[in-house]
C-alpha cells in the first residue's frame, strides 16, 4: 500500500491555514503513474512507432518538414506551452507527435499520444443511455474524471484534431480540454502537441485564439507516402 496516500490516490499537505496549498487535494504520485500507463495503453502505438524518433523523418530538400522538425526538437529540449503543426496528408506530422512522445518518455517524462477520435471515443464511453427513462447516466467513474487525466498528463500529443464530427458534445469537450491544456502552459506546467490537416483558424475562434499564442507550423510539402518504401512506411 502507498505510504503517501494509503492507497487512496489523494492526499493533503499538512500546512497552516493560509498556505496556497492548504486543504488543496493532490493527487498521488502512485496512481498518476497508474493513469498514464492507462492512457498510453489506450493510444495504442505499435512497438514499432514507440521506436520512431525525429531523424526518422526525411527532411531533404522539404523546408517546412524540416522546420517542423526543428520545432518538435525545440520542444523535446522544453516541453512547455502549445505546438500546432497543420499541412497535408502524408508529410510527416503524426511521426513528428509520435517521435516527441517516444523522447519524452525516454526521459523519464509521463507523456501520452492519442488521436482526437480515440480521446473522444474514451470520454464518451463513460456515458450510458437509460432508454426506458432516457436519463443520462454515468457508469463506474464519470466523464468529467476522464477528462481531467488529460488535463493532468506533463506531455500531450492530440493527432487528426480536425477529423471528428463535430457535435455540440464533441465541441463542448474539445473546448474544455485545450482551454485546460492552454492554461497549464500558461503557468509553464506542461506541453502539448497537435496535429490536424486544415488551418488553424478552420478551428472556431475560442480554440484557435490559444493555439495561435504560441507556435504553429504550417507543413505545407506534399505527400511522401507514394515514395516510401514498405520498410519507411512500417517506421
Amino acid at each position: 500500500m502507498c505510504s503517501t496516500c494509503g492507497g487512496t490516490g489523494y492526499y493533503r499537505l499538512d500546512v497552516e491555514f493560509g498556505h496556497p496549498q492548504f486543504g488543496r487535494v493532490i493527487r498521488c504520485e502512485c496512481k498518476a503513474r497508474e493513469d498514464v500507463e492507462r492512457l498510453n495503453r489506450l493510444s495504442g502505438l505499435t512497438a514499432t512507432e514507440r521506436r520512431i524518433k525525429l531523424e526518422d523523418i526525411d527532411t531533404d530538400g522539404l523546408v517546412a518538414t524540416a522546420a517542423m522538425v526543428i520545432a518538435c526538437q525545440r520542444f523535446i529540449n522544453n516541453p512547455r506551452g502549445i505546438v500546432t503543426i497543420y499541412g497535408g496528408p502524408g508529410n510527416g506530422k503524426t511521426m513528428a507527435l509520435q517521435a516527441c512522445i517516444n523522447a519524452m518518455l525516454d526521459k523519464g517524462v509521463e507523456a501520452v499520444y492519442i488521436t482526437a477520435f480515440d480521446l473522444l471515443s474514451y470520454i464518451r464511453e463513460a456515458f450510458t443511455q437509460d432508454r426506458a427513462t432516457r436519463l443520462l447516466n454515468v457508469n463506474d467513474e464519470n466523464a468529467y474524471m476522464r477528462l481531467r487525466r488529460f488535463e493532468r498528463i506533463p506531455v500531450l500529443a492530440i493527432d487528426e484534431l480536425d477529423k471528428v464530427k463535430v457535435t455540440d458534445w464533441v465541441l463542448e469537450q474539445l473546448t474544455d480540454l485545450i482551454d485546460r491544456r492552454y492554461r497549464k502552459a500558461e503557468d509553464g506546467q506542461g506541453g502539448t502537441l497537435i496535429a490536424m490537416n486544415d488551418d488553424v483558424d478552420s478551428q472556431p475562434s475560442w480554440i484557435a485564439s490559444r493555439l495561435k499564442r504560441y507556435t504553429v507550423i504550417h507543413n505545407e510539402d506534399g505527400d511522401m507516402r507514394p515514395s516510401l518504401s514498405q520498410y519507411e512506411m512500417n517506421l
